[in-house]
């Protein structure tokens, strides 16, 4: 049997403190050991010397993935320099099989994508892990609904793999009308609920402390077992990532984390 824990996390791109940050999250990460992280708003900047996927991979000593996506200039340590923010994937195991996915966009917010790679367990079982970041244009959720309906056509293209997760900051809660539509499309399942994660879940940081407002935006599915309609058993779902740090109460992102653990037998 092999558990295979997976956190799902927005990094928040070169935003707040960020050199100080991503030292907080590279800390709390080790502290939880996940062994698969998903993660979205990957900051990269060769310019600023800057580069967040690669770091915690030095820090936390994994395999790293990374497909860049929404290329601007961003204000860095009181200067604009060219930066992308993408999608990124990093794990204990060796990754193999990446494939990125262009998602409907609009002209003031382009460059959606997922991006999806397969993670290679030291028994020879595969899991393939499927990353993505819908829109955050609070006032067209008929594109967030398209790029979740796009979204499940790629998952369904390779759901031919005995273990599919797919994370991501959705910009929409379990419940919403894109979400929904994913699902349905997918056939796929809820890995908090699956993993008996207690409910309500959280995931904005700022709306939790400041409104104290528990919205999740943050989510991991998964998909039916092959030429089935039963699914993979999970484990210990829950919030992560949700503490400030000790010394400066900074917490590392303006989202917290969601995990969740895979049981394969």
């Amino acid at each position: 049997m092999e558990n295979v824990k997976i956190i799902t996390i927005n990094t928040w791109k070169c935003d707040g403190e960020y050199r100080v940050r991503m030292g907080i999250l590279a800390k709390q990460l080790k502290q939880l050991k996940p062994h698969v992280i998903a993660c979205q708003e990957c900051f990269y900047s060769e310019e600023a010397n800057a580069d967040t996927l690669k770091f915690l991979a030095n820090e936390l000593n994994m395999n790293y993935s990374f497909l860049p996506g929404r290329s601007k200039k961003r204000l860095f340590e009181g200067r604009m320099v060219n930066s992308t923010s993408g999608l990124g994937i990093l794990s204990v195991y060796p990754l193999t099989a990446t494939e990125g996915f262009d998602l409907p966009v609009v002209p003031e917010d382009n460059d959606r994508k997922a991006f999806q790679v397969t993670a290679n367990l030291p028994s020879g079982k595969n899991v393939t892990i499927t990353t993505t970041h819908l829109t955050h244009l609070g006032n067209n959720k008929g594109l967030r609904k398209a790029q979740a309906e796009a979204l499940a056509g790629f998952v369904n293209a390779n759901a031919a793999h005995p273990y599919h997760i797919i994370c991501g900051d959705f910009n929409a809660t379990p419940d919403s009308e894109a979400v929904m539509a994913f699902r349905a499309l997918s056939a796929a399942a809820d890995c908090f609920t699956e993993g008996n994660g207690t409910e309500p879940r959280y995931s904005l940081t700022e709306a939790y402390y400041k409104a104290n407002k528990q919205v999740c935006v943050d989510l991991i599915f998964t998909l039916p077992l092959p030429g089935s309609d039963k699914y993979p058993q999970f484990i210990d779902s829950a919030v992560v990532l949700n503490v400030p740090d000790e010394e400066t109460g900074l917490y590392p992102s303006d989202h917290f984390g969601i995990t969740t653990t895979l049981v394969i037998p």
